[in-house]
């Protein structure tokens, strides 16, 4: 499973932040957040979540979840990312991938996969300059075809892990899953 560490998604929320002119709280958290101020970060995060304007709360939750998320506490990240959706936030296929790659890491390969596939439909519907990078979506086809192979989908894991390495021949550990999945 890859797990990439979500400083992009960090640089990316403090600069939603700084123009959107959310409150105050998700700003020092995002400051403490880049400076790797956990605990800091978690209570600005708070802070925010549980402001009454829907728009600061779920920016509040997404903060929240990528503390949680950088700090190994994966039940508490996707729990936090599922409270930012539910005020308004917007759905990336960042966001989505920091999902299903928490909810893999809790062994919850099925809503895993839900989550990757719908950040990859995301990057999918996505044109131009909207489009995902390509990290990332390489990131997540790697994790959809794990999160088949945890849940013993064998004949979609095998079809996603060829198509991969169609796309990504230099990769050695989806080489590797190839291999062990024509066991299956």
């Amino acid at each position: 499973m890859k797990r990439k560490k979500a400083a992009a998604v960090i640089a990316a929320f403090s600069t939603a932040f700084l123009l959107a002119g959310c409150a105050n709280a998700v700003k020092s958290g995002t400051e403490a957040l880049e400076a790797k101020d956990y605990e800091t970060a978690a209570a600005e995060f708070q802070t925010a979540a549980d402001d009454e304007d829907k728009k600061t709360s779920a920016e509040g939750y997404r903060g929240l979840g990528i503390v949680y998320y950088e700090t190994g506490d994966y039940a508490n990240a996707l729990e936090a990312f599922r409270s930012a959706l539910d005020n308004g936030a917007e759905q990336t296929a960042e966001l989505y991938n920091l999902m299903g790659v928490s909810a893999m890491q809790t062994g919850d390969y099925e809503a895993g996969l839900e989550y990757i596939q719908s950040g990859l439909a995301m990057t999918d519907a996505a044109s131009g300059d909207e489009s995902a990078d390509a990290d990332l979506v390489r990131e997540m086809e790697f994790n959809e075809i794990i999160c088949c192979e945890q849940l013993a989908d064998w004949e979609n894991a095998k079809e996603k892990a060829d198509e991969y390495i169609k796309k990504y021949p230099d990769d050695e550990a989806a080489q590797k899953e190839a291999e062990f999945l024509q066991t299956r």
